[in-house]
């Protein structure tokens, strides 16, 4: 198989296109044989803190990166994937049932329950939570089955319908058609989770510029997500803010120095960096700031998002078998020794936790190597498993403990 594939990752600090191409593909481990031909990223226009400001700003940086991908691949782009970040969409549980005359359940009725999606345009994914046939609930998979009547707990996410027709309608000018669509902290997750860690269950933490979006997986389904109105951008602000500097400054700062720690305490590091910053005149000069100074910026915007990341999970009653395993990824998550503030600071009851990067592909550009590109590298393995509405999965079934608790969440 060889397979060249286009996708567009819309988030709210950073748009990202990439062209690439698959000679072959192993869904279930994920094969490091895809290769970027080409990638194009802009910082996003148009947005604001989750809210769109501007389409005609938002379409102008769409077309920039997608003409970075193609001078940088010498490809031309027909066909795009695009992935939408939590801002664009909504999700919520959806019951169904059909009659079944008493005859085995198979996949044709399995479709069957998940045809009402076909109505609407707006959906973009169909996860099965739970089965039941007859009174017998909580099954994970009902091929095979006997009874009268088939039902479903659905977790559907929507897009906004606005947003379609302006995305649309800005890429058909260029001859570019939209294939479909993705959830953007799924696709994520795709990209950085091993196979088996999807079928037993994680949850991603996606830090955003603008927000941070939990969700958790498992047997391959999204069944939760939750967000948090802070991310990596409220980090790069703070030291743009403190230190006078601006924030393409501020932002190398946070990913080449971020923050040290010690004893649960940041260290008390007295190193100068030299930081480019505006005094109260507007004159532009070079100051020195110690290494303790910059700690401090960072780590108490971290400890407020990671306090309002427990919050949430308390407050929406997220079970504990999603937390024992814990990914963060998203540009975000782009803070220098991040990983090691988090042991030291021993969050999340103890729980397994690790940074998560895009392992599936490849390229000359070294940002396809960072987690900035995992929604992108996730959105390529979504489309190659041909995963659209998820109609394929046969088993996945649950407690009803858990539909109960997802339903308070959603």
């Amino acid at each position: 198989m060889k397979k060249e594939l286009n996708v567009i990752d819309i988030g709210t600090s950073t748009v990202c296109t990439a062209i690439a191409k698959c000679d072959k593909f192993n869904p279930k481990n994920k094969s490091n044989n895809i290769k970027i031909l080409g990638c194009g990223y802009r910082m996003t226009k148009g947005l604001t803190y989750g809210a769109l400001t501007s389409i005609e700003d938002l379409e102008g940086i769409l077309l920039k990166t997608i003409a970075d991908a193609e001078k940088e691949s010498q490809k031309h782009i027909k066909h795009v994937i695009i992935a939408l970040p939590s801002w664009a969409t909504e999700s919520k549980l959806v019951d169904n049932t059909i009659n079944i005359g008493s005859t085995p359940i198979d996949e044709t009725h399995i479709n069957k329950l998940i045809s009402f999606s076909n109505s609407d345009p707006n959906i973009i994914h169909v996860f099965p939570i739970s089965y039941a046939v007859d009174s017998s609930d909580g099954i994970q998979d009902p091929i095979g089955l006997l009874g009268n009547q088939l039902s479903a707990v659905f977790n559907v996410v929507y897009v906004k319908s606005g947003l379609i027709n302006n995305l649309r309608n800005c890429l058909s000018q260029c001859g570019i058609v939209i294939d479909n669509f993705i959830y953007s902290s799924y696709a994520s997750a795709l990209s950085v989770a091993l196979s088996d860690e999807m079928q037993s269950g994680i949850m991603l933490i996606d830090m955003g510029g603008s927000s941070t979006t939990i969700v958790c997986i498992s047997n391959k389904q999204l069944l939760y997500t939750g967000i948090i109105p802070v991310g990596g951008s409220h980090i790069t602000r703070d030291i743009s803010v403190v230190l006078r500097t601006d924030k393409t400054s501020a932002e190398r700062l946070k990913i080449l120095h971020g923050v040290s720690y010690s004893n649960n305490l940041p260290t008390h590091n007295e190193e100068q960096i030299l930081v480019s910053s505006v005094d109260e005149f507007g004159e532009e000069h070079i100051q020195n700031v110690s290494k303790s100074t910059l700690d401090l910026i960072i780590s108490s915007r971290l400890d407020e998002i990671f306090e309002l990341i427990k919050q949430h999970i308390e407050k929406n009653n997220i079970d504990e078998m999603y937390y024992q395993n814990i990914i963060i990824t998203g540009g975000g998550s782009q803070v220098a020794s991040l990983n090691e503030y988090i042991k030291t600071k021993n969050l999340f009851f103890g729980s397994s936790v690790r940074l998560g990067k895009p392992i599936c592909v490849t390229g000359e550009n070294d940002f396809v190597n960072t987690a900035s590109f995992a929604t992108a590298a996730g959105t390529i393995l979504y489309e190659l498993g041909n995963e659209k509405y998820n109609k394929q999965v046969k088993s996945s079934g649950f407690l009803n403990k858990i539909v109960s608790i997802f339903k308070k969440g959603i």
